[in-house]
C-alpha cells in the first residue's frame, strides 16, 4: 500500500498542468485520465489526452507493479459480485480494442476502460458521472495519509450512505445514477485515488456497428430505427439483468 501512496504522490509533484486545470465539476483538485473512451467530439474512441510530459509520466505509473497490483484487485472485485457485469465490461473492452488497434490498453487483467487519478486533495463535490454506463459499476481506491475516521468518508447521497473509506480499500458504486461525493481531510494531510470506469459512448459505439449515434440514425432504416429505440427504452432491464448475482 505504501508503495501506491508514493507513487500517486510521485505523479502529483511531477505533473504539469495550469491552475484552471485544478478546478473542475467534480471538485478542486488534479485529476489525471488514463484509458480510453468516446464522446466530447471524438469522430471514434480513442485513448485519453495528455501532454507530453504528463503522458510520460501516466506511463510510468500504468507501467508499475504496484498500481497494475491494484488494477487486478479491481477487477477480481468486480468478477466475485457480480460476473455479469464484469463479462458484459470485459467483452466490451475487448470488442473496442479490436476494432480500434491504435487505442492503448490501458491494464492487462482489467475489465474497466479507463481510470481518473485524483491526486493529493482528492476531496470530491456532490456529483453524478452521467458519462459512464448507466447501471455500470464504478470502483474507486483510496489511497494516502489520513485518519479515516475523521475524513475521507465515501457519501452515496442518493442511497443515504455514509462509510469510512481508509486507504488501501475499495468501493462500488453505480456512480452515474447514484449522487456521491467524499469529505474533507486534515489539512496537514493527503488523499488520493484512483477511479476505475467505463464511458458509455463505447457501449454506444459498439451497439451501433462502430459508429456514433447520429450516424446511425442518419443512415439507418425505419425497421433498424424502431428497433434502436426500443433497445434504448429497455435498457434499464439489461442493466438490472447484469446486476443480478445468479
Amino acid at each position: 500500500m505504501a508503495v501506491i501512496d508514493a507513487r500517486l504522490e510521485w505523479l502529483y509533484r511531477l505533473a504539469q498542468v495550469s491552475a484552471g486545470w485544478l478546478e473542475h465539476w467534480r471538485g478542486t483538485y488534479l485529476t489525471l485520465p488514463a484509458g480510453c473512451g468516446f464522446g466530447g467530439g471524438r469522430l471514434c474512441p480513442g485513448n485519453y489526452a495528455n501532454t507530453q510530459h504528463n503522458s510520460h509520466l501516466i506511463n510510468e505509473v500504468l507501467k508499475d507493479p504496484a498500481v497494475q497490483c491494484v488494477a487486478h484487485f479491481i477487477d477480481a472485485g468486480l468478477l466475485a459480485f457480480q460476473p455479469k457485469l464484469h463479462s458484459f465490461l470485459s467483452n466490451l473492452l475487448e470488442k473496442i480494442l479490436l476494432d480500434n488497434p491504435d487505442i492503448v490498453r490501458m491494464f492487462n487483467g482489467c475489465c474497466y476502460g479507463a481510470c481518473h487519478f485524483n491526486l493529493h486533495s482528492a476531496s470530491t463535490r456532490n456529483h453524478k458521472d452521467f458519462f459512464n454506463i448507466l447501471f455500470a459499476m464504478c470502483a474507486v481506491y483510496s489511497s494516502g495519509e489520513f485518519d479515516h475516521m475523521c475524513g475521507g468518508h465515501f457519501i452515496a447521497w442518493s442511497l443515504s450512505i455514509v462509510s469510512q473509506f481508509p486507504a488501501g480499500s475499495a468501493i462500488f458504486i453505480p456512480s452515474a445514477p447514484v449522487t456521491h461525493a467524499n469529505t474533507l481531510i486534515a489539512a496537514h494531510k493527503w488523499h488520493s485515488s484512483m477511479a476505475f470506469f467505463t464511458l458509455s459512448g463505447l457501449g454506444q459505439w459498439y451497439q451501433n456497428g462502430y459508429m456514433a449515434d447520429k450516424e446511425f440514425k442518419e443512415h439507418a432504416s425505419p425497421m433498424q430505427l424502431q428497433a434502436w429505440k426500443k433497445q434504448c427504452e429497455d435498457l434499464w432491464e439489461t442493466g438490472l439483468e447484469l446486476l443480478h448475482y445468479d
